[in-house]
């Protein structure tokens, strides 16, 4: 039999995904036995999925941009598998971190805590910064959580304020009455 390649023979057989032999080729790969094995790839994948939803924000900001106006809605925000609400968020988590404020290996794993981040004003995110919270392992309930906090620090301060003023203004009211009735024993005197 002749090692020469047949021209007119049929090309091998290409696999495709739900082809039973890529299967077995993917069940081949060495199986997670320990927690740290398990751990790992499901990082890995976990990672991998973090750069697919931030892709399907940047194609969505694309579709968006480059359709015609009222095409990107009908023909394909109605089409996806997923919510307008959930589109918007990829979009706008998608352009906050195309932006640059946090670099990628620092983001957390979630689109929404990505969205949440990128609503935060200029002067919260610093705050978040400057206190470790942005960090890969943030998880969306933390950030709601650490804001409801900071908010209500931040009311509790506002409401200080206010009556320390109240106060100073009722001290300058008594202490306005206090030198009228002095005056007033002076001049009775």
């Amino acid at each position: 039999m002749s090692r020469r390649l047949k021209l007119d023979a049929p090309p091998p057989a290409v696999l495709i995904e739900g082809d039973a032999r890529v299967q077995a080729l993917q069940s081949a790969r060495t199986e997670p036995q320990r927690p740290e094995d398990y751990v790992s790839e499901i990082s890995r994948l976990w990672s991998r999925a973090q750069g697919a939803f931030l892709e399907i924000g940047r194609l969505l900001i694309r579709a968006k941009d480059k359709l015609p106006h009222g095409m990107y809605v009908a023909a394909v925000e109605a089409e996806l598998p997923f919510s307008s609400r959930t589109a918007y968020q990829l979009r706008e988590a998608a352009r906050w971190t195309m932006a640059g404020p946090v670099p990628l290996e620092r983001l957390p794993g979630s689109y929404s805590t990505i969205y949440l981040l990128s609503t935060l004003e200029q002067p919260i995110f610093e705050a978040a910064e400057k206190e470790g919270l942005i960090r890969p392992e943030l998880k969306r309930a933390e950030l709601i959580e650490w804001r409801r906090k900071r908010i209500r620090g931040a009311d509790l301060m506002i409401e200080k304020r206010d009556r320390l003023e109240r106060l100073r203004r009722e001290r300058a009211r008594i202490e306005e009455e206090i030198r009228q009735l002095e005056s007033e024993l002076k001049q009775g005197e």
